[in-house]
């Protein structure tokens, strides 16, 4: 499998996830989460589940894809000790700054309104999860940290 393939192929798993009922963060997680943390647990997304719908389902504050995209570069370069965390935090600040570039804010309720224009149920931001979960896969795959065989 090419790299476009498995992009795309995450990408559509993650819109699925979201149309079978998980929250964007929790699908981000899921789908990214196993190709840059071995061995995942599979209850590792429970973290996202409080980032859904702008935090708290209030879509007051960040998107929760955005927010599971940033719990998947903390898993593949995320502290355990205090030492130095530079590279996570320049590619943070990259993934934001893409994700700011394609749709013009970080906040739930905004992006929704402009981006989505759907009301709420199951799907309803699927095709931005596709799109943020492959923004995210290449940023990963730049710096070297997607394993393709998870």
């Amino acid at each position: 499998m090419t790299k476009t393939d498995l992009r795309e192929r995450l990408a559509r798993e993650g819109e699925a996830r979201l149309r079978e009922g998980y929250h964007c963060s929790e699908a981000v997680l899921m789908t990214l989460g196993p190709h840059v943390r071995q061995p995942w647990d599979p209850t590792y997304p429970r973290l996202a589940t409080g980032f859904a719908g702008g935090v708290g389902g209030t879509q007051a504050d960040l998107c929760g894809a955005l927010a599971g995209g940033v719990m998947v570069l903390g898993a593949a370069l995320g502290r355990t000790t205090i030492v130095d965390d530079q590279k996570l935090m320049a590619l943070v600040a990259e993934f934001r700054r893409r994700f700011v570039e394609a749709y013009g804010i970080t906040r739930c309720e905004t992006i929704r309104a402009t981006v989505i224009k759907n009301e709420g149920g199951l799907g309803s931001c699927a095709v931005l999860v596709g799109q943020v979960v492959a923004m995210l896969y290449d940023l990963l795959a730049d710096a070297g940290l997607i394993d393709e065989g998870a």
